[in-house]
């Protein structure tokens, strides 16, 4: 008897029940979520973020290693990739003025032998790609140009003002490649009439 009660109770709840509704239609559209902008980072910036907002980008970086200075050593921390075909290197130092002293090259100068490519420095953060070995840096063909394009384009917001120091021109960076340097007058005697 109790079973065929449940069986009358289930016949009953399945047959007296009516089929869900559906969510009424919206009338507005939801909206896609916008991109997140970049932050500008702040010295000292750390490789690690660089190299995170670089692959958030979209550049297509295959990492390889990472290594550190040692204590009181420079760089603090260096990433080694593949960019394109090339090395790039993403190193941070403890400080802009720590950067500068162990570089010591001048921005839009051009790179010699044993150097790479293409150097940018923002903040404490050094990116250098490009192979180091042969008589003088090597030339990019058309595909690394516009890899290095678009490397500028990511650094550029992460860790402005960029100096850049390559063996060719790059689109787009040209305009802004170096912070200007203060110009500082020159005191010559003038000849007296």
């Amino acid at each position: 008897m109790l079973a065929a009660a449940v069986a009358i109770g289930v016949l009953a709840g399945a047959c007296g029940g009516s089929a869900p509704s559906a969510p009424p239609a919206s009338a507005t559209p939801v909206p896609t979520p916008a991109p997140t902008p970049v932050a500008h980072l702040t010295q000292p910036a750390k490789a690690d973020n660089v190299y995170l907002a670089l692959l958030a980008a979209g550049l297509k970086i295959a990492p390889n290693n990472a290594s550190t200075g040692g204590p009181g050593r420079e760089p603090v921390k260096r990433i080694n990739a593949t960019y394109a075909g090339w090395p790039l290197a993403i190193s941070e130092y403890t400080s802009a003025t720590s950067l500068q002293k162990a570089k010591k090259w001048k921005a839009d100068a051009t790179p010699g032998k044993g150097e790479p490519s293409i150097s940018f420095i923002g903040l404490n953060i050094l990116v250098e790609w490009g192979p180091t070995t042969g008589a003088s840096p090597k030339k990019p063909d058309g595909r690394q140009l516009t890899a290095a394009e678009a490397l500028w384009d990511a650094l550029d917001p992460l860790v402005s003002p960029l100096a850049a120091r390559t063996i060719v021109p790059i689109p787009g960076a040209a305009s802004a490649a170096a912070p200007a340097a203060t110009a500082v007058p020159s005191v010559a005697p003038t000849p007296k009439p």
